[in-house]
């Protein structure tokens, strides 16, 4: 099964959530089964004018540009042209578009990466479960079944916000949040505008028994005045919850947006 991959890169830091800061290297995937209006990379699934016309910027980009079908040993060969993945490991931050649509084919992948000692953070909306028992063919031979949360370090979770612009029923799933909640390797992060968003985000905590601690606000924006200034709007809100606040740190660092940072 070929992974649906957007790009590949690094090493770099992660830039936000409870990971910010530490080194890693990058395999963004391809599509994703939402449609942030404020998306900033929105490249990996606005293949269409249907889908162009949920992002503010209406940009339909080139599937075949931004599109590529690879298998495990493939995206491990271009891994090891940006890091020693074997006898350096780091973070394997697997993101997106939404790597969760891709659990099976990730499978041979994740797997290779994560008995080689590599920490694995998958990023998600939290709107699709992992899947308990899943049968695939190891990069090494042999058919191998596992359940996808033993090759994952940690699911980084990112419950969108009406401020997306998704409708209700499509951007939240209780029954999902509520897996995702009780399991120690999640970890969750809620995208503000402004201090009402945190209402909403405090529902959803309080509903599904969120633990404070494990939960991060990143401010919304794509230019270093954007984000630090909602940043500096929310920060006493934030932090009166117990909540932690994360910056975008690879946008103060590269402003320019720069793909591959």
């Amino acid at each position: 099964m070929l992974l649906k991959v957007n790009e590949i890169f690094g090493p770099t830091i992660q830039g936000e959530g409870s990971a910010a800061g530490r080194h890693c290297v990058f395999v963004r995937l391809a599509l994703c089964n939402l449609e942030c209006k404020w998306c900033d990379t929105a490249y990996t699934w606005s293949f269409t004018p249907q889908k162009s016309a949920k992002h503010q910027l209406g940009i339909i980009y080139d599937r075949d540009k931004n599109l590529f079908e690879m298998n495990a040993q493939q995206v491990i060969d271009q891994l090891l042209t940006k890091w020693d993945i074997y006898d350096m490991p780091t973070i394997v931050v697997v993101s997106g578009g939404e790597p969760m649509m891709q659990q099976e084919a990730l499978m041979p992948l994740l797997y290779e990466l994560n008995a080689a000692g590599n920490e694995i953070h998958i990023e998600t909306a939290g709107t699709i479960a992992p899947q308990v028992n899943i049968s695939f063919e190891a990069v090494a031979g042999g058919v191998v079944r596992r359940g996808f949360d033993d090759v994952v370090t940690q699911f980084n979770v990112s419950p969108k916000l009406a401020n997306s612009g998704n409708v209700l029923s499509k951007r939240y799933k209780p029954e999902v949040i509520q897996q995702f909640a009780h399991r120690e390797s999640a970890r969750f992060k809620f995208v503000v505008t402004c201090t009402d968003d945190l209402y909403e985000v405090d529902e959803m905590v309080i509903r599904h028994g969120i633990p404070a601690g494990r939960v991060m606000v990143m401010p919304e924006g794509t230019t270093v005045d954007a984000n630090l200034n909602t940043a500096r709007s929310v920060e006493e809100a934030v932090i009166s919850r117990g909540y932690g606040l994360t910056l975008r740190s690879h946008i103060l660092l590269w402003p320019q947006i720069e793909r591959g940072k």
